[in-house]
């Protein structure tokens, strides 16, 4: 037999999901600013670490210096 949860009648209909009534999901009206500040600094984390993997792509192809060649040394000529 199907499992009835403990404040539901058998043979009623069932209760709908606060989701299935167009309720938010997560708690109070506070709670979903909070949440939104996390998505924000999560999005704007994301958006930095692709800038920086494109920088450090950039950088690494980038052809390098040639290396310095030393100076001719000094010679006494008398």
């Amino acid at each position: 037999m199907a499992d009835v949860a403990h404040d539901e009648i058998p043979g009623t209909q069932r209760k709908k999901h606060r989701h299935d009534l167009g309720q938010e999901d997560h708690g109070p009206k506070l709670a979903a600013g909070t949440t939104r500040g996390i998505q924000t600094l999560l999005g704007l984390w994301i958006a930095l670490t692709l800038v920086l993997v494109v920088y450090a792509l950039v950088d690494a192809s980038r052809p390098s210096a040639p290396a310095p060649t030393p100076a001719p040394a000094a010679t006494d000529v008398k």
